[in-house]
């Protein structure tokens, strides 16, 4: 694989997303229809922020898993130049995808990670990129067969690249084309993402229609059922970090609620949904309504959230030469700030004082940085920007705070 890895291969894919962004945000507009709610959007950016960041440190750990296997247990070797490498590694990857996917729809414990995914009751590209952080430890296991069977590490890293790439694109009526009978398309996604009874764990393929039609899990759209998007716990928060977390603490209080450990077992490892005898629903609060957000806030947070991505740009594509200390400060404090802007962002109690303090600590970084050769020049602008934000914030605090009570 020599230098490559997935978090910097995503960040190269920045001005894809946001020249994709724009084509549908330009012919939603020409259509008369908006299709981006901005706390909305905010959280589902958060996800897959957080995601490439920590993709830093647990993609090279795959990608030498990958090649170890590989090398070591590959039952055949393609000559050089054979093209059945590249059928294998499309056709296969997609198929494993399909079943680490199935995996995550049905067993408790993977859909509260996975169902992150699913949380956005809106259909964007954005929602492509709303990304479950905790997704890539149990990935591997579902992609073992591809260097089993002599797929070499750069035709997997490749073929795996464009299916991401693909799927950013299904995510939105305005790209809409045929399937021909075998490929995903915007209209055969979008029933994924619905919680309509009949839809709930269909049409799982990433490219190709094939594996679902093959094992049972293909359904059309009816239009007689309109997909209704989301989750059955509906959206909860704008807060891309807290996102992550949610299922999983409704899991935790289910198998509170039982006093049989087999039960509580079962909590996570049942289909979702499943309740221990006795036990009730756990309550689901909806997320702060976008009208209820100020102007200010949405300023705020759209400023310092374009500052954590040019900071996020930063590091990645110049990750090789960065020092350990340097990654893993500034992955601690982009993904931080996911937190405390989607705390701006829902309201909640003491969010500007969280906010303030990862700024104090921003600051701190950037006086780090400022006594380390070549970073003098990076670490002053953002200096003086976390200390025009921080200002920003003292100057309107009461008025803030009164935003976040709201």
């Amino acid at each position: 694989m020599g230098r490559l890895e997935t978090s910097g291969f995503y960040a190269l894919g920045i001005p894809l997303y946001l020249a994709l962004i724009a084509i549908e945000v330009a012919t939603a507009r020409r259509r008369g229809r908006s299709i981006y709610g901005f706390a909305n959007t905010i959280g589902n950016f958060s996800g897959g922020l957080g995601g490439v960041i920590l993709g830093l440190f647990i993609g090279p750990w795959l990608i030498a898993l990958y090649d170890f296997t590989f090398e070591n247990f590959a039952l055949v070797r393609w000559p050089e130049g054979s093209w059945v490498p590249w059928l294998l590694s499309l056709f296969l990857a997609d198929m494993c995808y399909y079943w680490y996917h199935r995996a995550g729809h049905r067993v408790a414990g993977l859909w509260a990670i996975h169902g992150v995914h699913h949380q956005s009751e809106a259909f964007n590209i954005s929602i492509a990129t709303r990304h479950p952080w905790m997704s890539d430890f149990y990935s591997a296991i579902f992609y073992a067969p591809l260097p089993l069977l002599g797929v070499p590490p750069t035709h997997f890293f490749v073929v795996i690249t464009l299916i991401s790439f693909y799927a950013l694109t299904v995510h939105s009526h305005f790209f809409n084309r045929p399937s021909l009978f075998i490929f995903v398309t915007p209209r055969s996604h979008i029933v994924h993402h619905a919680r309509n009874p009949r839809y709930i764990g269909k049409n799982l393929g990433a490219m190709f229609t094939l594996w679902d039609r093959l094992f049972g899990t293909h359904v059309d759209l009816d239009p007689d059922d309109p997909p209704e998007l989301g989750t059955p716990a509906g959206y909860q928060t704008h807060d891309g970090a807290l996102s992550q977390w949610l299922f999983f603490r409704d899991l935790i209080a289910l198998a509170r609620q039982t006093p049989r450990w087999a039960d509580k077992l079962k909590v996570f490892t049942s289909p979702p949904g499943w309740r221990p005898p006795g036990a009730a629903p756990v309550p689901h609060p909806p997320a702060r309504p976008e009208a209820s957000i100020s102007p200010r806030t949405r300023a705020y947070v759209g400023l310092q959230f374009a500052l954590t991505v040019l900071a996020s740009i930063h590091i990645l594509w110049l990750r090789e030469s960065h020092p350990f200390w340097l990654l893993a400060a500034s992955a601690a404090l982009i993904l931080w700030g996911t937190s405390t802007l989607g705390g701006l962002l829902d309201g909640r109690t003491g969010a500007p004082r969280r906010e303030l303090a990862r700024l104090a600590a921003a600051a701190a970084l950037c006086a780090w940085m400022i006594a380390t050769p070549g970073y003098q020049l990076v670490a002053a602008v953002m200096a003086l920007a976390m200390a025009a934000c921080a200002l920003w914030l003292a100057l309107d605090w009461r008025r803030f705070n009164a935003d976040a009570a709201s």
